[in-house]
């Protein structure tokens, strides 16, 4: 059962058991790191909670009317005991551009739950991303999880638990998920078609998450890593500000206009080479991510010391998140380029 999902092993065989038990709680949270493949084993195991094969390790059998209805490989979604939810775009965050669960998705929830199941002997609801409830929205799934509709079977999913409501958390069986294994990204990156070395230098740098790892070669990540690199070697720098000038704030990788998430990138894979050196000064090259650089970073890290290079991650984190921000491109990268020049000098 879930063989087509990998890793997660030890979740798998508690959701098999799950699925033996006659008295169930009525909620479970799957929460762990981005990408890992929570949200499509919640999906699998709606089908096969929904499936009506009564031999529980048989299903999904595949062949009744509830696992036709259901079946994420033909696309067909139209099981009416089925509910899906995932953020959208609220009305009042469009300027932001900021993806939540709103309070009208909820409340849309909670109109449905007057109704029981029609062709399975439950409902499932699965609210993936269920972190970026605003406050309004988890107040009324609060009241939905407190009194659950009969037969009602709700799963949550998410990145953070901390940003969920404490009273939330109270009432769902909480199931860890963690990273996979490098190898395990590899493998599946293999399977995808990707040739080897691309596939061994994504699943590190994603680090163990298939879908970061997935969402890095759509969005030619390798570009904005080997520009960082080239800053990286940089420094020290004479003159920051003449080299800016020169790169023209990195206009070829990070337009000027709606560039921001190519910014966040290029600072995110900054980082990434900063953390790497310091791996590499502190004699961790099993540690490191950017695998197909090492002889590049072992060249770059002779000019400096550890202690500097951990100044240098800290303030790149800063700026990685004064992007996340929306922050202006310039302030970032002035930002940036000479906070890790003075850490470089030891002027930090």
């Amino acid at each position: 059962m879930f063989e087509q999902i990998t890793g997660h092993q030890q979740n798998k065989e508690f959701l098999e058991r799950f699925l033996t038990r006659e008295e169930r709680p009525h909620a479970l949270l799957f929460y762990g790191p981005e990408g890992i493949g929570k949200c499509m084993l919640a999906k699998e195991f709606a089908r096969a909670f929904l499936c009506h094969e009564t031999v529980p390790g048989k299903r999904p059998c595949n062949r009744c009317e509830s696992c036709r209805l259901l079946n994420f490989e033909t696309g067909n979604f139209a099981h009416p005991d089925y509910l899906y939810f995932d953020p959208t775009t609220d009305e009042e965050q469009e300027k932001k551009k900021t993806k939540i669960i709103s309070v009208n998705q909820i409340r849309s929830l909670i109109k449905q739950a007057a109704f029981g199941p029609t062709l399975s002997k439950h409902k499932i609801c699965i609210i993936n991303e269920a972190d970026t409830m605003n406050q309004e929205a988890a107040n009324s799934l609060l009241k939905l999880l407190e009194e659950p509709p009969d037969k009602w079977f709700f799963i949550l999913v998410a990145t953070s638990v901390s940003r969920l409501l404490p009273t939330i958390l109270s009432r769902v069986i909480q199931v860890r998920f963690t990273p996979l294994t490098i190898e395990e990204t590899r493998k599946v990156l293999l399977e995808h078609g990707i040739p080897e070395a691309e596939a061994d230098l994504l699943a590190h740098l994603s680090d163990g998450s298939l879908g970061q790892a997935l969402r890095f070669r759509e969005e030619r990540i390798l570009d904005y890593r080997n520009m960082a690199l080239k800053y990286v070697a940089e420094f020290p720098m004479g003159a920051p500000m003449t080299y800016l000038l020169q790169e023209d704030y990195f206009s070829d990788v990070i337009p000027s206009a709606g560039g921001n998430e190519q910014l966040q990138q290029f600072v995110a894979m900054t980082v990434s080479l900063l953390r790497d050196l310091l791996f590499v000064k502190s004699g961790l090259g099993e540690q490191v991510f950017n695998t197909d650089a090492i002889p590049q970073l072992l060249k770059i890290a002779e000019k400096w010391d550890a202690g500097r290079l951990h100044q240098a991650v800290e303030a790149a984190q800063e700026e990685a998140a004064a992007a996340a921000r929306r922050a202006n491109t310039k302030s970032v990268l002035d930002s940036l380029t000479f906070k890790i020049n003075a850490c470089c000098e030891g002027r930090i």
